[in-house]
């Protein structure tokens, strides 16, 4: 294994990417370690809400990947990943949709025939359309019920517009209006495996690998098909939003801005700001807000980015009479930031917490297989050891800089909740 230089207490490991590519254009990342006999296949496809026709459409049409093929029911397919020991995960990245496969290396030839039949021959039945229908919306009654998941959809809708793929939320009119061809035709048009990403993970032979390669091989694709994620560059006016609740106990406090994507020249001094403000157990606002003045249980920041735009967020819960005492104490914690430099050991603490952090990715195959699928999605191993050398080098002034320039108060949007 690899290390970045640094302190010569600390050296920070780099993944080694693996990859080769299929003979349908796919790309197949290898990441062998371990001893156990088991493999996690992931297949990460670029089908999620940029590239959508309708609202929900994405996240619709992967759920429904399972209930059924032309040749099984919904029930066969869930009872043959079961009878060979394997387990099959359906997880929605809002730019990407993963299918996530966890089997026994001896039952991969039994295993990789179900899922290849599953991606290329889904059948989408309308009775498993409308139940799937039906059960989002009760979970969107429920959630609507909810301060904190109406404060989020509320705070994204308000930052990004509610045209925009990461602002828009899901309404009952939207549930209701995804028809049967909708999910067959964004299955044809974003599950084409030369798109895709796929990640093999675990202990396995040449053999199980020569296996995967040509059963993933097989794999149909349409050439020559371009496709654009759709997104709009209208950006909200910042402002103050407060949804009355007489029923709930507690506020719920949303508090951030649209930032940019992880390529951006400011991320690096963003990312140690937001782990020093509220990105770890021992940031200023847990600090403040917990161990001070006790205000609340959890309160976190996070910088998030995607694949068109990103945003920067406060979020937390606090007892309704004391939610513009968090208010004040959060606005305080952000003019801090802003007016003075922060102490070098202080800097030092964060520098090293967040560099302790990576190892985490190295702990077993599937933590690093974890790595490897966000690095060939967001840039690569140089963008991870720009990222790892670039915490280094970041300043007090640094810090300082961005946060004059990005978390003034006018700039923020704010929604409560309670």
């Amino acid at each position: 294994m690899n290390y970045i230089p640094g302190h010569q207490e600390y050296l920070t490991p780099v993944p080694e990417i693996n990859k080769i590519d299929l003979k349908n254009g796919a790309e197949l990342f290898l990441i062998r370690r371990g001893t156990v006999p088991a493999v996690k296949l992931e297949l990460m496809y670029p089908a999620g809400r940029p590239f959508e026709r309708k609202k929900g459409l994405s996240s619709a049409t992967l759920q429904l990947l399972k209930s059924g093929t032309t040749k099984k029911s919904a029930t066969r397919l869930a009872d043959g990943f079961d009878h060979w020991g394997s387990s099959l995960n359906l997880d929605f990245y809002i730019d990407n949709c993963g299918v996530k496969l966890f089997a026994l290396e001896k039952y991969l030839p039994k295993v990789l025939l179900l899922l290849h039949e599953m991606l290329t021959t889904p059948s989408f039945p309308i009775t498993e359309l409308k139940l799937y229908q039906r059960q989002q919306k009760e979970k969107l009654r429920s959630d609507e019920a909810r301060a904190d998941v109406l404060a989020y959809r509320m705070f994204t809708e308000y930052l990004f517009g509610k045209k925009h793929p990461y602002g828009y939320n899901s309404s009952v009119e939207s549930i209701e209006a995804i028809q049967r061809q909708d999910l067959i035709q964004h299955h044809k048009s974003c599950y084409d495996i030369a798109g895709a990403k796929i990640f093999l993970a675990g202990s396995y032979t040449d053999h199980s690998l020569s296996i995967v390669s040509d059963i993933l091989s097989s794999l149909p694709t349409q050439k020559n098909k371009s496709k654009s994620p759709k997104t709009t560059s209208k950006w909200p006016i910042p402002g103050r939003y407060h949804i009355a609740k007489q029923d709930a106990v507690q506020s719920s406090i949303r508090l951030g801005r649209r930032m940019f994507t992880r390529n951006h020249p400011d991320f690096v001094p963003l990312f140690v700001l937001n782990t020093l403000l509220g990105g770890y157990y021992g940031s200023r606002l847990m600090q403040n807000l917990r161990e001070k003045r006790g205000l609340t249980y959890h309160i976190y920041s996070t910088l998030d980015t995607f694949l068109l735009d990103g945003y920067f967020l406060i979020s937390t819960e606090v007892d309704k009479s004391r939610s513009a005492l968090a208010l004040k104490e959060i606005y305080k914690e952000l003019a801090r930031l802003r007016d003075a430099l922060i102490k070098p050991a202080e800097l030092k603490t964060v520098k090293a917490y967040l560099k302790g952090s990576f190892l985490n990715y190295f702990e077993n195959v599937f933590a690093q297989s974890e790595l490897i699928r966000t690095l060939s999605l967001e840039g690569g191993v140089q963008a991870y050891t720009q990222l790892v050398t670039g915490i280094e080098s970041v300043t007090s002034a640094d810090i300082q800089m961005v946060a004059n320039k990005y978390l003034r108060e006018d700039a923020l949007t704010l929604v409560t909740v309670g």
